[in-house]
């Protein structure tokens, strides 16, 4: 390593150590993107079933590049640079993209029922968004543990429109998440 490159890796460090994270609580436009994404999308297996597949491709892919986009110009803004972190966000949400193509597969070969197949898409849901906010963002923590219960009742009942119900829960939590996190960020430059 050359001392110039040392030299920026020890201020990377310093200034990573000394401020807090940038990126401790999220941001908030992508708690909105995400609300309003999948709350549309998971309303389509039961409003829209034919269009719910192409969505998932084009919104699922393009909403993740745009999160990574908006996340990485974030980080550059406020000049923080934590590619540990950011191999972190990129190694969840990875794995997270892989556990729902493989919670979609076995309603693709038609071994669950839909409203079964839409209650597992909440609980693995849950789960990632909970283990984001104990390892990521904070506030995800929440929306996930509110996932999980709202998974618990869809088991227990069975209500009808499980997918737009699912997709309505995590909407809700998210758009929840995002206003807290606004606020939170508005009220830190106010202090």
């Amino acid at each position: 390593m050359t001392d110039v490159n040392k030299l920026q890796s020890d201020l990377d460090y310093i200034s990573n150590t000394l401020r807090e994270d940038a990126t401790a609580g999220g941001i908030p436009a992508l708690y909105f993107l995400w609300a309003g994404l999948i709350g549309v999308g998971f309303s389509l297996p039961d409003l829209a079933p034919r269009v719910a597949g192409i969505y998932w491709l084009v919104a699922g892919i393009g909403g993740g590049l745009f999160s990574w986009w908006l996340g990485d110009r974030q980080n550059r803004r406020q000049g923080v640079k934590n590619p540990r972190l950011a191999k972190r966000y990129a190694l969840h949400w990875g794995l997270m993209g892989a556990a729902f193509l493989l919670c979609f597969l076995p309603l693709l070969l038609g071994r669950v029922s839909p409203a079964v197949g839409g209650a597992n898409f909440l609980l693995v849901t849950g789960i990632g968004y909970g283990l984001a906010g104990v390892h990521l963002e904070r506030p995800l923590l929440w929306c996930g543990l509110l996932m999980l219960v709202a998974y618990g009742v869809m088991v227990l009942l069975m209500p009808p429109y499980t997918w737009t119900l699912t997709g309505i829960t995590v909407g809700l939590s998210l758009l929840w998440a995002g206003i807290s996190r606004r606020a939170a960020i508005k009220a830190g430059r106010e202090q």
